[in-house]
């Protein structure tokens, strides 16, 4: 920090800096600089500085600074660095925010904006100040870097810079908002910060939340902020976000960007697809069993039954006996010990509509159409009454009669009086479908 004109006696021409290792006292390194910083590359860990001012009339006494760097702790920079435009003079404003470190001045520097300034200017302020007014060296049309240095006792923090002017003050616009995530209860907008001539006297920039015409957050944002988040908002409602820069005299809106917030987080979303693919997996297997059930019921399979199977076994065919009916058999010839016989006629099963008869039943009627029995009275005359009783009391025979292909008629146990003509003898018999057909 450069003494006062006074206390310096005379006009200072420029400070030496030496620094010198304090394990290697011997090697030291000076450097002469008509500027109040300087950078030095230093390696060890513990330095000793050493600044002197000197003029025409030669040096002045030493200042020490003893550097450790093992006990180095970091002060950070200062923020919210804005600058307005205010007739011929500047006005800085800054932040120090909150820090573990009690900020004892803060250094203001500004030089003209070229790649080698010739000289800079300096002012340093109390620590607890948050702004500053620069009127000193300063030239209409000319664009100035301002930096800004924190400093707690003799430790110094890294400088925040800005470039300014006196027709627009600080030379940034906050440009390029666009939305960066959307979701139930949040949305996140982002821009982008360009050196630039926006607006003469622009204040600050903000960023405002609108439902409709109702204004639901503003903010103001700064050179080292380019993204916020609004929180707490309300599902599947429209917003829109506005970027405003503000001025003494009007706000400006920049730009304009309609927002509508989700209905659903992203995991909620994720929830309800698995739910409903769970329950369409389940619908479908239950509906498949009831439609099943009503539409598609189950029909028997003959192949897996055991009686079907049993059928469609061949050893059937081959196991049956093949007889042919002679119905001669059925005739009587001992009726009066000559030639008679008993003519015998069957009645066709019934015969449904289809044309096919139903072997449903076991039995039927055999008619005795005629009975031949010789005019020979004298034979039944002379024949014993208990014999002729026996005789008259009925007809016997038992015989068994099958077609050929295996089709025919079983008859069994038939009898009858020996009563006049169409008399009716009962018999038990099975019917077998049979394309022959038998008449007598």
């Amino acid at each position: 920090m450069a003494l006062d004109v006074y206390d310096a006696h005379g006009h200072i021409l420029g400070y030496q800096v030496s620094y010198t290792q304090t394990k290697h006292p011997f090697l030291s390194v000076t450097t002469n600089t008509t500027d109040l910083k300087v950078v030095l590359l230093v390696t060890e860990d513990e330095l000793e500085v050493t600044v002197v001012a000197y003029n025409s009339a030669g040096g002045s006494p030493y200042s020490h600074l003893k550097i450790d760097l093992s006990l180095h702790q970091t002060l950070p920079s200062v923020r919210r660095l804005w600058v307005n435009s205010e007739d011929d003079r500047l006005v800085l404003h800054w932040d120090v925010g909150h820090i573990s470190l009690p900020v004892s001045e803060v250094a203001n520097e500004w030089a003209t904006d070229a790649a080698h300034p010739t000289s800079s200017h300096w002012k340093r302020v109390n620590g607890s100040t948050r702004s500053t007014v620069l009127k000193d060296h300063l030239q209409p049309g000319t664009t100035y870097r301002i930096n800004v240095y924190p400093i707690s006792n003799q430790l110094c923090g890294p400088p925040k810079s800005i470039f300014a002017n006196l027709e627009y003050g600080t030379l940034l616009g906050a440009v390029g908002m666009h939305v960066v995530d959307v979701t139930k209860n949040t949305v996140t907008v982002q821009w982008e910060w360009q050196r630039k001539e926006v607006h003469p006297k622009v204040l600050r920039y903000r960023v405002i939340l609108r439902l409709g015409e109702i204004q639901v957050e503003s903010i103001p944002v700064w050179p080292e902020v380019w993204q916020h988040t609004f929180f707490k908002l309300r599902a599947n409602t429209g917003y829109s976000v506005n970027l405003l820069a503000e001025t003494s005299n009007d706000n400006i809106s920049r730009e304009i960007i309609p927002i509508k917030t989700h209905i659903f987080e992203h995991n909620e979303i994720m929830l309800i697809i698995v739910l409903l693919t769970l329950g369409l997996g389940v619908f479908l297997i239950l509906s498949r069993t009831v439609y099943k059930t009503y539409f598609f019921p189950n029909i028997a399979n003959p192949g897996a039954s055991v009686v079907g199977r049993w059928l469609l076994e061949s050893h059937h065919e081959k196991n049956r006996v093949k007889n042919v009916l002679k119905l001669e058999e059925f005739l009587v010839t001992d009726l009066s010990g000559e030639n008679g016989f008993v003519e015998l006629g069957q009645e066709r099963p019934p015969v449904r509509e289809d044309g096919i008869f139903n072997p449903g039943s076991s039995h039927s009627t055999l008619n005795i159409k005629h009975i031949f029995i010789p005019q020979n009275t004298e034979f039944i005359e002379n024949t014993s009454k208990s014999n002729r009783e026996n005789r008259d009391s009925s007809l016997m025979f038992n015989n068994v009669a099958h077609i050929e292909n295996g089709q025919g008629i079983h008859v069994e146990n038939c009898q009858g009086s020996l009563l006049p003509e169409s008399t009716q003898i009962q018999c038990n018999f099975d019917y077998i479908k049979n394309k022959h057909t038998l008449e007598k």
